[in-house]
């Protein structure tokens, strides 16, 4: 893991342990798997692992009942996810909720509201 990575990765774990993410996505090359899976198991934080397609591992980590919706979608990289798994990880990473809602209805074909079409 470079020195700015691993700046990164541990900017990530302090923000978690500050509150201000309750759920962090970071994206590591084969060779930082270790470091990652340790970082966490010493900061006691709950993590989930799933492949990503360029051969990278994606670690999810943060507070259970997130990890466990995390969980709840499968051994799936992150462009497998259907739209509703989508939306929700968007949601719980703290994205913007409107743009979220607004991605949802595009990705689905879905209409947006009366009021918003108006506009």
């Amino acid at each position: 893991m470079s020195k700015e990575e691993n700046r990164l990765f541990s900017h990530m774990i302090y923000e978690y342990k500050k509150g201000i993410r309750r759920l962090a996505l970071y994206t590591a090359k084969p060779d930082e798997a270790e470091l990652c899976r340790a970082k966490l198991e010493k900061s006691d934080i709950a993590w989930h692992e799933t492949p990503s397609k360029d051969g990278k591992l994606n670690f999810f980590f943060g507070d259970c009942p997130c990890i466990s919706i995390i969980r709840s979608f499968g051994e799936k990289s992150l462009n497998e996810f259907d739209e509703k798994e989508d939306f929700i990880l968007g949601v719980l990473l703290g994205y913007d909720l409107t743009r979220q809602c607004e991605r949802y209805l595009k990705n689905t074909d879905k209409a947006f509201c009366a009021l918003c079409a108006a506009s």
